[in-house]
């Protein structure tokens, strides 16, 4: 009988990555280190994007493959569901600007990434049991948040443009994109790729040019 409980392996340390850095964007959000604490959104959503890729390197049981999911989910809504929400909360508190409204659509956010999440492993499992693979995603992935946030962000910075406000705006779409029953397509190997270039940019932006 093994001393610990859980699986552990290369397999599975992305994902434990994911959560520690969305952990530590929490702390220097909370810090007012907004900056910092999208740059370790970004690392979540590296992460993410690759360890599906580096799982399927593993020969897994079944039990390792349900571990899998479960995991993700559970490290995701930490990643792309919280992390977000206290980012905003922490934007509002520099310019004195959260209220009600504001802490309505924060909640609202998570809680639809967590419904979202919560049926999306409920779907994962029923494939893995037919040994199929999905082909396109039911409402908009969680994880793309990861690349929307520091994009709109870099944009209100240059642009000088109101950041606390479209960043409310921005978080009620995403929440009610998590949750609407639309087909989008699934990025597959060279597609990931992409994505993951088109952040390199954004977080040398944030890193060179952050003013938060």
């Amino acid at each position: 009988m093994k001393p610990i409980i859980g699986f552990y392996g290369f397999w599975v340390y992305l994902t434990y990555m994911s959560l520690i850095s969305a952990i530590v964007g929490i702390f220097f959000a909370i810090q007012g280190h907004i900056t910092y604490a999208l740059i370790c959104l970004l690392i979540s959503g590296l992460c993410d994007t690759l360890d599906g890729r580096v799982a399927s390197l593993k020969p897994r049981t079944e039990r390792e493959e349900g571990y899998g999911i479960q995991l993700d989910a559970l490290a995701d809504i930490v990643a792309f569901g919280t992390l977000p929400a206290v980012i905003g909360f922490m934007i509002g508190q520099r310019e004195e600007a959260v209220g009600v409204a504001s802490i309505i659509i924060f909640s609202t956010y998570v809680l639809a990434a967590l419904i979202r999440l919560a049926y999306f492993t409920v779907i994962e499992v029923e494939f893995q049991g037919k040994k199929e693979k999905r082909t396109y995603y039911e409402g908009l992935p969680v994880t793309i948040v990861a690349l929307i946030i520091p994009i709109v962000y870099a944009i209100c910075t240059i642009f000088d443009l109101p950041l606390f406000l479209i960043y409310n705006v921005l978080l009620a779409i995403l929440a009610l994109a998590f949750v609407i029953r639309v087909k989008i397509y699934k990025p597959k190997g060279w597609m990931k790729v992409v994505l993951c270039l088109i952040g390199v940019p954004i977080l040398i932006y944030i890193i060179v040019n952050g003013v938060m």
